[in-house]
């Protein structure tokens, strides 16, 4: 083989294997961080507060009541972790959430405050993006992703 293809070869070689190092760092970072939610899928989403049904002050669970894991839940606890973290108390499965995405804490039995741990995509209370430490209770839809929850009894 001439001088020329060999040094051809070589240089189609370093691209493919650059490629495939920036792929797998892409890789990476998706898996730590998160991808971002597009805008126009971040509707507003109403509480469902059961009116007409009678509510009990204090919850019980915190379920997921829509998304990849409908049906899963946790009984409360006084630190409820959420995220994609194995360390997580709800271990969520889902692609727009952060590894630490957000942590709820009770500050008396009827009580729950939710802060987001800066996760890419934010975390919403009834459609609102949290900001700031925000109360939570009975029948509040928290959203992650693509995943909503709730208290419930």
């Amino acid at each position: 083989m001439s001088d020329l293809i060999v040094a051809a070869v070589k240089i189609v070689f370093l691209a493919l294997l650059w490629l495939f190092i920036l792929f797998v760092a892409n890789v990476v970072r998706t898996d730590m961080f998160g991808r971002r939610v597009p805008v126009s899928s971040l509707a507003a989403i109403p509480a469902d507060r059961g009116r007409g049904r009678k509510r009990a002050k204090h919850p019980t669970r915190f379920a997921v009541t829509s998304g990849p894991q409908q049906g899963v839940s946790v009984h409360v606890e006084p630190t409820i972790n959420l995220g994609r973290a194995a360390d997580s108390t709800l271990l969520l499965d889902d692609d727009y959430a952060s590894a630490r995405h957000a942590q709820l804490v009770q500050q008396d039995p009827s009580t729950w405050v939710i802060t987001d741990l800066q996760s890419t995509n934010g975390t919403y209370v009834n459609g609102k993006l949290v900001t700031e430490p925000t109360k939570v209770t009975v029948g509040d839809v928290v959203r992650i992703g693509r995943t909503l929850m709730r208290f419930e009894i």
